[in-house]
């Protein structure tokens, strides 16, 4: 993944964090955690490749 990918991901995040917080849906709360939670997974495992290959 480059780090334009990496940067668009990162501003989803910011993006769903700001959703989550004005959500009064329950449900649809807990959607959009499990959303940013495999964004973050997805970014955290291609940080651990990079700085593997280095």
């Amino acid at each position: 993944m480059n780090h334009i990918e990496m940067a668009l991901l990162k501003k989803e995040i910011q993006r769903l964090k700001a959703d989550y917080e004005k959500c009064e849906d329950e449900r649809l709360k807990e959607y959009i955690m499990e959303d940013i939670m495999l964004i973050e997974q997805v970014i955290n495992k291609n940080e651990s490749e990079t700085e593997a290959k280095v």
